[in-house]
């Protein structure tokens, strides 16, 4: 998972790449720096998303700053919350390439967000319970389509695909699919864990 040794800058530049690629048809082929200028500036000011995810950015920045910074970001992070109508959380640790292409009722609580991770709407990450220790690790790649939740301390493997409306609260293996409530999976990178695989427990 790559989190922790990324610059702000960095992630930026990911998030912008990762967007562009999803977002644009024109960007694979796009050669010239003013071709790739226009298609930054139309994510910056039409597309929400991308908007969203550079406002998680710019608390980054925030932080950085001495004294007031702290102060600073969670005015930033309440405003956003306002304003999108979605909260990812300040203690959460998000690498660079996010892509949330509607960013509305997502709730992130505490957890590590690896790279290249895709999130829909009205996706929950979050605890079990108030007294929970640790953390949820959404590894590389990953995709959490809308509704999914994913809760406790649990790892969702690098390439791993959360359905639709699925509760998940046990670990899903790499390029896994995890569907249903409980949450059970479907498709595994073994062959040898494809129909073996014990449903995750959740309490209805």
């Amino acid at each position: 998972m790559t989190v922790s040794h990324e610059s702000v800058l960095q992630k930026i530049a990911a998030d912008f790449n990762h967007y562009a690629e999803r977002e644009s048809a024109y960007y694979a082929n796009a050669s010239r720096f003013s071709t790739r200028l226009l298609i930054g500036a139309k994510m910056a000011l039409l597309i929400p998303g991308f908007q969203f995810v550079m406002a998680r950015r710019l608390q980054e920045l925030l932080a950085r700053i001495p004294v007031v910074g702290s102060a600073l970001r969670r005015i930033a992070w309440w405003f956003s919350c306002i304003v999108f109508g979605s909260e990812l959380g300040i203690a959460s640790e998000i690498a660079g390439g996010l892509y949330v292409p509607h960013p509305y009722g997502i709730v992130v609580g505490r957890c590590r967000i690896g790279r290249n991770v895709t999130i829909l709407q009205n996706v929950t990450i979050g605890f079990k319970s108030r007294n929970e220790l640790g953390a949820c690790e959404i590894g590389d790649g990953a995709y959490l389509a809308a509704g999914c939740v994913v809760l406790g301390a649990i790892k969702v493997g690098e390439g791993a695909t959360i359905g639709a409306n699925a509760v998940v609260t046990s670990d899903v293996p790499p390029n896994a699919v995890a569907v249903g409530i409980p949450a059970r999976i479907v498709k595994s990178e073994s062959a040898a864990d494809v129909g073996t695989a014990a449903p995750a427990k959740v309490a209805l």
